[in-house]
């Protein structure tokens, strides 16, 4: 940086400090008083994403939810060898690190379940199940699984993934259209006659 431009970077944060110290001196009481409830806000908020977020909060808090816990649980996604979980928000919500957009989706997504829950009639499983399918994008995968032509298991596969990579929108190239149960395992035990 040039010391032209230090010096109006400086010169900027000053005049944003100055303005800032005017709101507060016109606005005072009031504007601590939103600052402190802002801060408020959005410790609590994030004290109450770390719970809700877990897994083990969807398939305990809602009886809708046990078979999909259950075959979370058997799936590569919830048990594997290496020991890493992916938890039911990081496929069903967008990104953590979109923090408000994950927070919005988040708060409708359990407003709406919690009406369901309360207000809804019978829970048919499959209806459910096909709906949430096709509303899972590969944009969700990917932001975990973005290696996807580093280690591919065969020419099939690489095909397949430059396919998908290629043309994102299309039914067929969607990740959940060749690995809808990997983040559900359906053809357990606990599915067998």
């Amino acid at each position: 940086m040039t010391i032209l431009g230090r010096m109006k970077s400086e010169k900027l944060s000053r005049k944003a400090v100055r303005c800032l110290w005017g709101i507060i001196r016109r606005h005072g009481r009031g504007f601590l008083v939103g600052l402190i409830c802002a801060v408020a806000a959005f410790v609590v908020i994030n004290a109450m994403l770390g719970p809700t977020s877990k897994s083990e909060f969807c398939g305990a808090a809602c009886h809708e939810m046990n078979t999909a816990y259950k075959t979370w649980e058997l799936s590569p996604h919830g048990a594997n060898k290496f020991g890493f979980r992916v938890e039911c928000v990081d496929c069903h919500l967008p990104p953590k690190d979109k923090f408000f957009t994950h927070l919005a989706a988040k708060s409708y997504e359990g407003a709406k379940d919690g009406i369901k829950h309360v207000f809804g009639g019978e829970y048919d499983v499959e209806k459910i199940r096909t709906r949430v399918v096709e509303h899972i994008s590969s944009e969700r995968c990917l932001h975990c699984h973005d290696s996807l032509l580093t280690k591919p298991s065969g020419s099939a596969a690489r095909k397949a993934h430059l396919a998908s990579l290629s043309r994102p929108e299309t039914p067929e190239n969607r990740c959940v259209h060749c690995h809808e149960h990997v983040g559900h395992e359906r053809h357990s035990k606990l599915f067998s006659p």
